[in-house]
């Protein structure tokens, strides 16, 4: 009764627990304020700035409301339908991607909510016509690049919450740093990208 053979070691709940990412986090955070421990104390937490952390969760939850919302599917069809009538040769592939996923970049803020909920409809797009998943996703991605408001990265928020630039100042560079992404990719796709293969 004692003995447990392999089969029943390999079905114990042990092995197969899904711990959160988050509950981790959280665990690891209170170690480190334990009395004994010593890695932090009341000191560090006051000079801490809270503000960037909540915005950056704030702003990457954005995509879960959307995606549990099923406003991301609404959004994301509306999108493609939009875009497949523009998409005639390489120049307005490049075009119409770019900007389509610099505008969807402001309704999903941070570049990692944008990108991981939207990168897979882009490959599926790629392959039910017929075009190459890598280069669309690669114009895709490097379209997350262009920023103008600082809840769209969460590098900007910290920089920006501690007073290293104003918004105005981020928007213009945002958009003299976006059109000149844009048109070195439009460049780099028709002449450069062949040539390793991206066509």
């Amino acid at each position: 009764m004692l003995h447990l053979g392999k089969e029943a070691l390999a079905a114990a709940p042990c092995c197969g627990v899904h711990i959160s990412p988050a509950i981790i986090g959280m665990g690891v955070g209170l170690f480190a304020l334990l009395p004994r421990v010593g890695i932090l104390d009341i000191e560090d937490m006051k000079r801490l700035n809270y503000l960037p952390v909540f915005f950056v969760a704030a702003a990457v939850s954005m995509g879960t409301v959307l995606e549990a919302t099923k406003g991301l599917e609404v959004l994301t069809n509306y999108m493609f339908a939009w875009m497949q009538p523009f998409m005639t040769n390489i120049f307005m592939t490049t075009i119409v991607m770019y900007w389509t996923a610099f505008v969807y970049h402001f309704l999903l803020a941070s570049e990692i909510s944008m990108l991981g909920t939207s990168i897979p409809l882009v490959m599926e797009f790629a392959k039910s016509h017929d075009m190459h998943p890598l280069l669309l996703g690669m114009i895709w991605t490097f379209s997350a690049g262009g920023k103008l408001f600082a809840y769209q990265s969460g590098v900007l928020i910290v920089g920006y919450s501690y007073g290293y630039f104003a918004a105005r100042d981020l928007v213009r560079m945002g958009a003299c740093l976006t059109v000149v992404e844009f048109l070195v990719l439009l460049l780099l796709v028709p002449f450069y990208w062949p040539l390793i293969g991206l066509k």
